[in-house]
């Protein structure tokens, strides 16, 4: 089992949708994946469930109010879901950074699962860290705009810090970008300064968006699910492609 915490310091950038949907396509090619909604916003549980349930969710869990078994939801063949909870933010921060990584490998629940993928909250928050000190690896997901652009060395700078103060462990995967328009002249120039600041980090594979997207998320479908073949769903083939090589090759390194 291998724990993938995506994030980023900056809000809107699609990290739920990305995790949602990566989950889909790893699920789909045959690897048990449990999504698990950190963010008190809860939009990757309203996303992936019709229907609210009321057996447990990553709050919960924490507190050992409910166990592995009662809050994990079955989605879709090989996907189950943690559910988020709005109290996540109340989490007592002393001794609850490391509970998470705990809780998952208790017990033999999940001794099938394959991916753990954590959508994260945007701020750097007591239920941030504790999904990064639970996590072996980070997925970062950006835009093409300038405050995403900016964000980014102040993140892999608190990654780092992480990593040396809670969780030698981690590592930083890469980084997708997401929501990239050709067209505009901006979105270009940003590029090349992504490519130019990170790129040892930087996804080959870039994600457009286009109305695929918000009538999936109105819909509560995953893009595969829609009745036409869009380019995002092309492209996060190719993300899931590449997102399959890299963890291969970190776990050779390891």
């Amino acid at each position: 089992m291998k724990i993938i915490s995506v994030a980023n310091r900056k809000g809107g950038v699609g990290k739920t949708v990305v995790s949602a949907n990566l989950a889909h396509e790893l699920a789909r090619r045959g690897y048990v994946t449990l999504l698990l909604d950190l963010d008190p916003q809860c939009d990757l549980t309203k996303y992936c469930l019709q229907e609210q349930t009321d057996s447990g969710n990553v709050f919960q869990l924490l507190r050992r109010q409910c166990s592995i078994e009662s809050c994990c939801v079955e989605v879709r063949n090989n996907l189950y879901l943690i559910p988020g909870s709005r109290e996540i933010n109340n989490l007592d921060a002393r001794g609850s950074q490391s509970v998470l990584r705990r809780r998952l490998e208790e017990g033999n629940y999940l001794s099938e699962v394959d991916f753990v993928i954590v959508d994260h909250p945007p701020a750097l928050s007591f239920p941030s860290l504790t999904g990064f000190t639970a996590s072996d690896e980070v997925l970062i997901v950006s835009d093409a705009e300038t405050f995403g652009v900016d964000n980014l060395g102040e993140l892999l700078a608190d990654l780092a810090q992480i990593q040396r103060s809670k969780n030698p462990n981690l590592h930083v995967m890469g980084m997708v970008v997401n929501k990239v328009d050709g067209r505009r002249s901006l979105v270009k120039a940003k590029l090349k300064e992504l490519k130019r600041d990170f790129s040892e980090h930087i996804f080959s594979a870039k994600l457009s968006y286009n109305t695929a997207i918000p009538i999936a998320i109105s819909q509560r479908v995953f893009l595969r699910e829609l009745s036409w073949y869009s380019q995002p769903l092309r492209q996060l083939s190719q993300v899931t492609d590449e997102f399959l090589k890299r963890m291969e090759r970190d776990h050779e390194k390891a």
